[in-house]
């Protein structure tokens, strides 16, 4: 009996001890993988690109002619990485590449494949692509396409170990013709107040939607304040040329003649075919006239469906007393309304600037347009745009592919751990003497 409880007890600790070592393993494994998924992240990270198209399409371009679209570009990553670009395909002699700052004034001219743009997730570069057919091209299609790369980082002291290269390619597509296409949209007319013996002056917009150089003449009547007969007729022939696809802005002023009151001004620009209407006030010397200016609109360039997104108009009070201001604008997603958005009205100080916030929660993916204008002691300021690009919100589970990945081993471990551990207390209760 005592040796067979010998055996018995012997055999107890030699299960014992290799339960205790396979213990020991897991806990080892565990913090092991643990560790990985802790410090994985941050020793390897890959950028993504964020392009606002992935095809452009550039129709009846003539030969020996001119286009352009424009890209906005930037990255998730919290620092900037560089960018460049390669042309490919058979038009990649007629492509060029401009990098423009929000203003749409170009700063930089880039004629090389291997320049250095940088972009992140608060940095957002925009690129016009420009196509430029020699005259000898013949009429048809052709493709060809950019090749967007971030440039290789290794930045051990910062918050990435590496960064990987990413890259975005961009197709496009020309359609080459001989037929000259002369179309042009006319705009934005403005003739501000002025007073007494002032010129009067004024600013419009021409776009340009045909495939030959516009050059505009505006003539503009100008009307009294019950519209019963013209006061003053005004015409002007500009020497400067708009683009194809691209549009201009042209100022102007007159002589002034006219006495103290409320006119209406009648424009129509020559080829575009179209007429606006406007009015504007003659006041007298010294008379306080209510003036304001829509300065841009500020909000983040991108955003996830589900995202309260801020949407701030910067408004400027440039009169010489206080205005209740407040925006009305329209966002719109595939050229259709999505929604109306009007703020509160806001009372603000001469020389204030101010934010007139809205909040906006987009709920479909793609690229917004946000338009509009501040109304202010019932004048209204230009129209000012910006861009809002929406992604889909995050898919939990593919964002989390990793972890499930790392969870998924540890439970298969566990398992096998287990089974281990039992197959082997079978065999050892299969050893041990009959008990008497």
């Amino acid at each position: 009996m005592k040796k067979v409880s010998f055996i018995r007890t012997r055999i107890r600790s030699n299960i014992n001890k290799k339960h205790s070592v396979c213990l020991s393993l897991f806990i080892m494994l565990s913090m092991l993988f643990f560790m990985i998924l802790i410090y994985l992240p941050s020793l390897t990270y890959a950028a993504s690109l964020s392009v606002t198209k992935a095809e452009i399409f550039y129709n009846n371009v003539l030969r020996g002619g001119y286009a352009e679209d424009i890209l906005y570009v930037s990255s998730d990553t919290e620092f900037d990485v560089p960018l460049e670009y390669e042309l490919l395909g058979d038009i990649a002699s007629w492509i060029s590449i401009e990098s423009i700052t929000g203003d749409n004034a170009t700063v930089d001219n880039i004629t090389g494949n291997n320049v250095s743009l940088y972009v992140s997730r608060n940095r957002v570069e925009l690129l016009k692509i420009i196509i430029q057919p020699p005259e000898d091209a013949a009429a048809g299609n052709y493709t060809g396409s950019v090749r967007l790369i971030t440039g290789t980082i290794n930045k051990p002291e910062g918050p990435y170990g590496s960064q990987l290269q990413a890259a975005f390619l961009i197709r496009i597509k020309v359609s080459v013709t001989g037929e000259q296409i002369l179309s042009c949209n006319f705009g934005g007319l403005s003739i501000p107040d002025i007073e007494i013996g002032e010129p009067i002056r004024y600013s419009f917009t021409v776009q340009n939607s045909g495939n030959v150089r516009v050059r505009p003449n505006i003539s503009i009547d100008i009307w009294n304040q019950d519209q019963s007969r013209i006061v003053k007729s005004i015409s002007n022939k500009y020497a400067i040329d708009v683009l194809p696809t691209t549009s201009k802005v042209f100022i102007g002023e007159s002589s002034n003649n006219l006495r103290i009151g409320q006119y209406w001004a009648y424009a129509s620009v020559v080829p575009c075919g179209k007429s606006e209407i406007v009015s504007f006030s003659v006041l007298e010397k010294g008379q306080i006239a209510d003036s304001g200016e829509l300065l841009r609109i500020e909000n983040k360039p991108w955003a996830s469906t589900g995202e309260i997104v801020p949407i701030n108009p910067v408004f400027k009070n440039l009169g010489q007393r206080v205005v209740s201001a407040k925006f009305k604008g329209i966002i719109t997603l595939d050229n259709k309304i999505v929604t109306n958005i009007d703020s509160d009205f806001y009372d603000v100080a001469p020389g204030e600037v101010v934010n007139l916030t809205v909040f906006f929660t987009p709920k479909k993916k793609g690229q917004y347009y946000i338009s509009g204008r501040v109304l202010y002691n019932n004048k209204l300021t230009f129209e000012k745009s910006s861009i809002l690009n929406v992604n889909e919100g995050k898919d939990i589970t593919e964002f989390n592919m990793f972890y499930v990945f790392i969870i998924i081993i540890i439970i298969i471990i566990i398992l096998l751990l287990f089974l281990i551990i039992r197959k082997k207390r079978k065999r050892l209760r299969r050893n041990l003497p009959y008990r008497i």
